[in-house]
Formats: C-alpha cells, structure tokens, sequence
C-alpha cells in the first residue's frame, strides 16, 4: 500500500468517514485498500475520519460529533487550508483536539493546498498491580 491512503492510516477494512472533502479527494485517494467502508459521520466506532475545515469556529462546532463517531482506537484528521481567512493553523487545531481529550501525533500534506493534523485518543497510563501480600 502506498500514496495518500497509506500516508494517512487507511488500512484494508477500515471504517472511514470523509466530511466536507474538497473536489479531488476521490482521485488522490484512489485505489483505497481492500473493503474499506466509506461510511457516514452518524456510525460510531470510525477508525480514520478525514474532516475539512474552513475556519476555528467551523472547526469548534463540528468537534463534538467528529470525537462521538470515532473509535477508542481511531485517527480524526483535521484538514484546513493554510491561506484560509480567518487564518487557522496547527496550533489552533491542536488546541481544539486537547479539549476533546485527544492529542495529535502526525502532521501531513494531505492535498496540495491543505494541511493535516492526525489526533487520536490521549493515551492514559495503565495502573499498578498491587503487591501480593506475604
């Protein structure tokens, strides 16, 4: 597997959801790998989810659904073009995620004029086990 798929974690059989795409996604996606689900926002448990922005406000109100229809092992990409006006950038979108409980972890070119951000679930750190008593 090469090319925009694999840049971005589209694995064979994955569950993708794309929002708001730009014309030419299809073709810089093409071929996707085996089975992958193109589904829509509303199914839970969304493995990758590739989301458009124009703007933080956009971005703001959009944030609620996107992180509810992701899975506990799933990727949101946020996508935005950098000469957008209002201006929105990593560090905005990075912000955004941090409220939700997700962190970023990878940053791409996802089309020749946008941006992409990766986030998932913040990982939390796994309990000790007690000591067994003597």
């Amino acid at each position: 597997m090469s090319g925009l798929p694999d840049t971005l974690g589209i694995r064979p059989g994955a569950r993708l959801a794309v929002v708001e795409p730009p014309p030419g996604l299809a073709e810089a996606l093409a071929p996707l790998p085996a089975q992958v689900a193109l589904l829509p926002l509303t199914e839970p448990g969304l493995d990758v989810i590739l989301f458009f922005t124009k703007d933080a406000k956009h971005l703001v109100s959009r944030m609620p659904a996107l992180v509810r229809a992701m899975a506990l092992s799933g990727r949101l990409w946020v996508v935005w073009r950098p000469d957008a006006t209002p201006a929105l950038d990593e560090v905005l979108v990075r912000q955004a995620g941090l409220e939700m409980g997700l962190v970023d972890d990878r940053r791409a070119d996802v089309l020749p004029e946008w941006k992409g951000l990766r986030l998932r679930w913040r990982s939390r750190p796994r309990l000790e086990r007690p000591s067994p008593r003597a």
